[in-house]
């Protein structure tokens, strides 16, 4: 690549960077820099430095980072929907793409790009999983009283108010491992109203086109597990709530550290329950890496059975996600 090439190359991921790590939880930034063996720093502002200084020195590459996000950005902290998976053969799926208008996409680099509308952004296609990215972007200025200051300057006095550009990156993902009876559709932006109805409509409608779904994607009721859970200790359950027409029972741990099943009284009440007799149930969740070793941290959930969603309320890895993810599912 000639030198100039490679410089503007350079700059235009360091461009990217800057955006993401505005948005990216500290540990992950400084998990991208100890996997590297990166000096790290302290604070923001040392791990962008940091990073920069890597990105010219040739140590931290473009392909480091896109590895790095492909684990982080999109996962967690956000609202996952569980549907049954797709009918189509596994080795029918490329040509399905090719046959598409995303057939460039197919095994595409992650996207930088975050466009104000949602976009179809990358395909990631394995003999394992199928991961379809979509991506959402703002840019904006937050007003920042705290760096406002005044001057004077030829006798006239100046008022100098500050904003600070804000970045918001959004990630919805279609994710399919092809070994699980489920797959997911990953929604990283509020649920308010019905906010998250066209999110749908379009998700469903590009993979109706890629010819992954002839009908609409069917969700997978979670009820049950969520009944069965609030039973298990390998979860801490901070609350449940048992629906049916006309009512509801709530159990609830007021407990600082501790769940329903640490308060014998409310454990008893539970066990009482007939659950038969309720057709829905959601409940809040804590998995701790105490109970679930392969965790990077501990992970709060919350499940709404009828909904068949789940609000992972932490960022986290991938795999964090799966084996929450796993965990509901063996309790159906």
């Amino acid at each position: 690549m000639p030198a100039e090439d490679a410089e503007s190359d350079k700059q235009q991921l360091k461009d990217a960077v800057r955006s993401i790590i505005l948005v990216q939880g500290n540990e992950f930034i400084k998990e991208l820099l100890r996997k590297h063996k990166l000096q790290i720093g302290t604070k923001k502002a040392d791990f962008s430095k940091n990073i920069l200084a890597a990105i010219d020195a040739g140590t931290l590459t473009r392909p480091m980072i896109e590895d790095w996000l492909s684990e982080v950005e999109g996962w967690g902290n956000q609202h996952i929907y569980l549907f049954k998976p797709p009918m189509v053969p596994k080795a029918e799926i490329r040509r399905k793409f090719e046959k598409s208008d995303f057939a460039k996409l197919i095994d595409t680099a992650v996207s930088y790009e975050f466009p104000e509308d949602l976009e179809l952004s990358a395909v990631s296609l394995t003999a394992d999983h199928l991961f379809i990215s979509w991506h959402r972007g703002a840019g904006g200025w937050e007003r920042t009283p705290s760096k406002d200051f005044e001057r004077i300057e030829d006798e006239e006095r100046y008022k100098y108010q500050a904003y600070r550009e804000r970045f918001d990156r959004s990630v919805v993902r279609f994710a399919w491992r092809f070994t699980d009876p489920f797959c997911a559709v990953m929604i990283q932006l509020a649920v308010e109203g019905d906010a998250h109805t066209p999110i749908h409509l379009h998700v469903r409608d590009d993979l109706k086109h890629i010819g992954l779904f002839d009908a609409n994607p069917e969700r997978i009721p979670l009820s049950q597990a969520f009944k069965n859970m609030t039973l298990q200790n390998d979860t801490l359950v901070q609350s449940t709530r048992m629906m049916t027409d006309g009512g509801h029972v709530d159990a609830v741990s007021t407990l600082s550290e501790g769940g329903i099943g640490d308060v014998e009284a409310l454990l008893e009440a539970r066990r009482g329950v007939n659950d038969n007799s309720f057709a829905g149930a959601d409940g809040q969740f804590h998995f701790l890496q105490t109970k679930h070793g392969k965790l990077s941290r501990n992970v709060k959930v919350q499940g709404y059975g009828v909904e068949s969603r789940v609000r992972v309320w932490v960022q986290c890895k991938r795999e964090d996600v799966y084996i929450v993810l796993g965990v509901i599912w063996a309790n159906q």
